[in-house]
């Protein structure tokens, strides 16, 4: 082979641009994503310890010698949800926001990309998470009254839980923690620092969107809830990955809750529908969640994908 040719093919090699990498998915990432859901539940645990403890205290004080083991757990239960739920709850959320606030700053906004609150509102933002709060409102109460039907086990755990929650008879704490603090400390932890854990590992925004919601609805342990939160994840996700940002997440799930707790007992009072009704509209909601996905999508601010 001739000089020529030799330094000709050196030449080409330089020109020709290497092929880049595949992207590869860190594992451990993938199995670090569920340390947040743990430290959550953690924190939760570690709130309610002292108030468990007071509980049992005064348990012991008014209850009578021999009584059974199932009898005096019944009744610390109840005198913890009677008396010091509400302060666990408190407790919890303000830890919990101190927490995953420092950690998802730290982890992902500090050297992050800025998105601001201008970066995210826009008419088509706003009416589209609109469209979100009232679809999945109307698309949740039809899934209750088919579950009501056919899970009547599961309904009835659900509602003695909300009954016994300690949150519903007391309209202050339902505000702070059910309709502000509570949706708020989820989104940092489930949309803010779980998917953005999914998104270092290199996981598709499908695969993160997927797997963030699945443990939002299993933080919630209670069948009923774990299945309409995980839907309701699915798009809180879905607005996570186009806005880059947790701030219209945190918006929409509080007005979610909010029409959960108020607008529902006001429906109920003025109309009353029907169960046949209820699945109507349930119906209908499918396609207003879907005009709020067409309108995202068109949405200048909205992230868009390189092709």
């Amino acid at each position: 082979m001739s000089e020529n040719n030799i330094i000709q093919e050196q030449n080409a090699a330089v020109q020709t641009p290497a092929a880049e990498p595949k992207k590869r998915i860190k594992v451990g990432f993938i199995f670090l994503a569920i340390v947040p859901m743990a430290a959550l539940m953690m924190i939760q645990t570690v709130s309610q310890i002292p108030f468990l403890m007071l509980s049992v205290v005064e348990t012991a004080k008014n209850s009578e010698a021999g009584t059974e083991f199932f009898d005096a757990y019944d009744e610390i239960i109840k005198v913890f949800n009677d008396k010091y739920a509400i302060y666990a709850y408190l407790i919890y959320a303000v830890i919990g926001l101190v927490v995953f606030c420092i950690w998802y700053y730290k982890g992902f906004v500090k050297n992050g990309p800025k998105v601001g609150i201008k970066d995210v509102v826009s008419v088509k933002s706003v009416i589209a998470t609109l469209c979100i709060v009232v679809g999945l409102y109307f698309f949740t109460n039809a899934f209750m009254t088919l579950a009501e039907k056919i899970m009547p086990k599961a309904m009835e755990e659900y509602e003695m839980l909300i009954q016994t929650a300690g949150l519903v008879s007391n309209p202050a704490i339902t505000i702070i923690y059910a309709i502000f603090l509570g949706p708020i400390l989820e989104e940092f932890c489930f949309r803010g620092v779980t998917y953005g854990l999914l998104e270092k590992a290199g996981a598709k925004p499908g695969i993160a969107i997927l797997v963030s919601s699945l443990l939002f609805g299993a933080i919630h342990l209670i069948l009923i809830q774990v299945l309409y939160a995980a839907f309701l994840g699915l798009f809180l996700g879905f607005l996570r990955y186009k806005y880059r940002s947790i701030k219209i997440t945190i918006a929409a799930h509080i007005l979610f809750n909010f029409t959960g707790t108020y607008i529902s007992s006001l429906i109920q009072d003025l109309f009353d529908p029907s169960d046949a009704v209820m699945l109507i509209i349930g119906g209908i909601s499918m396609f207003v969640l879907v005009a709020a996905i067409v309108l995202i999508n068109s949405d200048k601010k909205a992230f868009k994908p390189a092709k």
